[in-house]
C-alpha cells in the first residue's frame, strides 16, 4: 500500500526523528501549499483484513501539518492551540512512546487535496473493512 503512493505522484518517504536542526531544515523545504500527506509505520500492522503500515492518511497545508506533527509529538513542544484539536494526536502520541514505532510520511500537492484525501481513505476501507488506525479518532 504505501509503495503505491509513489507511483501516485506522492514524494519519497521521509523519516520522523528526533534531531531538531533536521527537522528545521526539513520543514522549511516543505511546501506550503495544500496537498494530501500518510504517515506509516516501520512494520505492519493487523486489520480485520490484511495488514498495512499506513497509520493515518490527512489533508491540508503540508508544511503546517507536518510542523505540528514534529513539535508536538516528537519534541512535546507545545505549537499553537490547533494542536490540542487534532483528531489524531493523542494516537500519534501514543505509538511513538508506547508501541515505539518508527514513523514516515510522504505527501502530495494539490488543490484537490480533499478528494484524495477521500479516495484513499475509501480505498484502504474497501481493503481493510476499516479506515487506518488513526483515522478512526474522530468523536
Amino acid at each position: 500500500e504505501s509503495k503505491e503512493l509513489e507511483k501516485c505522484g506522492f514524494s519519497a518517504w521521509i523519516k520522523i526523528v528526533k534531531d531538531y536542526d533536521r527537522n528545521r531544515d526539513l520543514i522549511l523545504k516543505l511546501p506550503r501549499e495544500r496537498g494530501v500527506y500518510a504517515i506509516r509505520a516501520d512494520k505492519l500492522i493487523p486489520r480485520i483484513k490484511g495488514e498495512s503500515d499506513i497509520i493515518y492518511i490527512g489533508e491540508g497545508n503540508i508544511q503546517s501539518r507536518i510542523q505540528l506533527l514534529f513539535l508536538k509529538v516528537v519534541f512535546a513542544i507545545n505549537f499553537r492551540n490547533y494542536w490540542s484539536k487534532h483528531t489524531a494526536r493523542e494516537g500519534f502520541e501514543r505509538i511513538l512512546k508506547e508501541a515505539r514505532l518508527n514513523l514516515e510520511f510522504s505527501f502530495k500537492e494539490g488543490n484537490a487535496a480533499k478528494e484524495i484525501e477521500g479516495k484513499l481513505i475509501e480505498r484502504y476501507c474497501k481493503d481493510h473493512i476499516e479506515p487506518p488506525p488513526l483515522n478512526n479518532t474522530r468523536k
